[in-house]
């Protein structure tokens, strides 16, 4: 059984450091994962692609809102997609759904055109689209390199037979990225499955003592826990 690659969920430069430090394969950097991650800022990218030696693929993400953005929106998803490549970025991650929950075509054409061959990734939005064969074939044909997804709403582990079969049926068209809570108590069953790559924050919970508020973090003992089993 070979080890899957490890995409680890980053929210900040500290975040970065500590997917390095557990030997994580790929970054996925955002900020605000509180918010579930948004597009992270040109100088946070560039200290993280000279600080690590990891694949950073960068969240393009304006709001914590619904997937169907507005035309404003979605200009300055295009504008940070162009900025955040240039500066070094080994691809893009993003979502975007009609008001019926299905992929937006037209604009993950858009959104691949612009990578201009770097990687291009529909991430969880895809969660909420009703059937998820079909989603599936529209990213296929748009030429998106990999979706991040849980197989719908709800536990990631619910959704195992499912993911399983889209896995045997659409793994050779597309990466297929299982993520969105997973876990040291669940982690076995998607690598006994096969899965060749996983996404995980291994995240904790701060709180500031004075504002009370809550900030997200990567946690090294946790992914560390976690992980070193499957490592060499």
């Amino acid at each position: 059984m070979n080890n899957p690659r490890i995409e680890i969920c980053c929210g900040s430069i500290a975040d970065a450091l500590v997917a390095q430090q557990v030997k994580a394969d790929r970054i996925e950097l955002n900020q605000a994962l509180e918010l579930g991650g948004l597009t992270p800022s040109v100088g946070l990218l560039q200290a993280v692609k000279l600080l690590t030696t990891l694949p950073v693929m960068v969240m393009i993400r304006p709001h914590n809102g619904p997937y169907d953005y507005s035309e404003a929106d979605f200009e300055i998803m295009k504008a940070d997609a162009v900025s955040l490549l240039r500066k070094g970025a080994d691809g893009i991650v993003f979502g975007a759904l009609t008001s019926h929950r299905t992929i937006d075509v037209q604009r993950v054409k858009t959104m691949v055109a612009l990578a201009n061959g770097k990687q291009v990734v529909f991430h969880k939005a895809i969660d909420q689209v009703p059937d998820l064969d079909e989603a599936l074939k529209h990213l296929i044909a748009c030429g998106v390199t990999r979706v991040l997804f849980g197989g719908g709403l709800g536990r990631i582990e619910d959704h195992l037979p499912l993911l399983e079969r889209l896995q045997v049926t659409y793994g050779k068209q597309i990466e297929l990225l299982p993520g969105g809570g997973l876990h040291g108590g669940n982690l076995q069953q998607f690598i006994e499955a096969g899965f060749t790559q996983l996404h995980m924050t291994g995240k904790r919970l701060d709180t500031d003592p004075v504002t009370s508020v809550t900030h997200v973090a990567v946690d090294e003992s946790t992914l560390r826990t976690w992980l070193t089993p499957y490592q060499k």
